[in-house]
């Protein structure tokens, strides 16, 4: 990976606009990714813009700068040097703002910078590393490769230590390592904030969070030998919410199938299905050491990794949950 990590330091040097994307829905390593490089890249004297098609999610603003990400940037208009794309599996999950500019994007150098399994490097220069434990943890070797610790504020440093929190659920998941940890201090010796993410990520949650949390509570449901647990929320149940925002479900709903869902007693298998709209539904699986869930949601054509993937389908909730059903059963039978 040295050798593309120079690479990208090079591209970098010797451009002037950059522009920057993520993942549809924003998560914490999404957003903390592309915040805090756009702030190192403005830093060196680049004029650096965001895309995507949702906004910074309520639960990430704590960290300021959502004025980066520009949901309506005429992409042609800004002709960038050079394109960036973070914390994204595959070119779907760039989203409609990507589909509309695709042949253009094709004209440009794309730089893929990503940890996922599914990944199919769809970049001009690609660097992932499926091991890392996120995009943030990957920014801090890369930072450092390319001599760039000078130019890490405690703001940008902040940026990073989120995601590698949120990615890792405060350093428990099983894609916690060694190099993890030494990230977070390397960060934390950058001058992070590391209680911040926490309180704001992890201890605080919003009253549509506890109505989206009783809903799932309400709904959900497990198979005779307790292995498997899942749960829905329909439109209908949306509606009983008021000011939610459809696009900010999935992080509101993170918390509820990080640790309450996949940690049920004897649960091996978890997975939460949420409307994205009126004709499409997202599912998020959880699963315990030794279950590929990543496997699983490639069928449906989605994909993440080993033990935390999701998918989206336009098939109604049940037949989801039916196909879920079966494919989970033969494999915990």
């Amino acid at each position: 990976m040295q050798n593309e990590i120079q690479k990208l330091g090079e591209l970098i040097h010797n451009s002037h606009k950059i522009l920057l994307i993520n993942h549809i829905r924003m998560d914490g390593d999404a957003w903390g990714s592309l915040g805090g490089l756009a702030l190192i890249l403005k830093s060196l004297g680049k004029e650096v813009v965001g895309i995507n098609d949702c906004p910074v999610p309520p639960f990430l603003d704590f960290l300021g700068n959502t004025e980066i990400v520009q949901a309506e940037l005429d992409v042609e208009a800004y002709n960038p040097d050079l394109i960036i794309s973070l914390d994204a599996a595959d070119e779907d999950r760039l989203g409609n703002i990507y589909k509309k500019y695709k042949k253009y994007f094709q004209t440009k150098t794309l730089v893929v910078i990503d940890h996922h399994i599914s990944n199919p490097a769809f970049g001009n220069l690609n660097i992932i590393d499926t091991k890392a434990s996120s995009v943030c943890e990957m920014m801090v070797q890369i930072i450092v490769e390319l001599g760039l610790e000078s130019h890490v504020s405690p703001e940008v440093a902040t940026f990073f230590y989120t995601g590698l929190q949120t990615d890792t659920n405060m350093y428990f998941t099983n894609n916690t390592r060694k190099e993890t940890l030494l990230a977070g201090a390397k960060l934390i010796e950058l001058g992070a904030d590391f209680r911040l993410p926490i309180e704001k990520c992890f201890k605080s949650r919003s009253i549509i969070e506890i109505e989206l949390w009783k809903i799932a509570l309400r709904n959900l449901k497990q198979n005779d030998a307790q292995t498997f647990s899942y749960s829905s929320i329909s439109v209908d149940d949306l509606r009983s919410i008021t000011g939610i925002n459809k696009e900010d479900i999935g992080g509101y709903l993170k918390g509820f199938i990080n640790d309450v869902l996949i940690n049920i007693e004897g649960t091996k298998i978890a997975f939460l299905l949420y409307p994205l709209g009126l004709s499409e539904n997202k599912v998020s699986m959880r699963s315990q050491s030794g279950y590929d869930v990543n496997a699983i949601c490639q069928t449906f054509g989605g994909g993440g990794h080993l033990q935390a993937s999701g998918f989206q389908s336009i098939d109604s909730q049940e037949e989801i949950i039916q196909k879920l059903l079966k494919i989970t059963s033969n494999i915990l039978d």
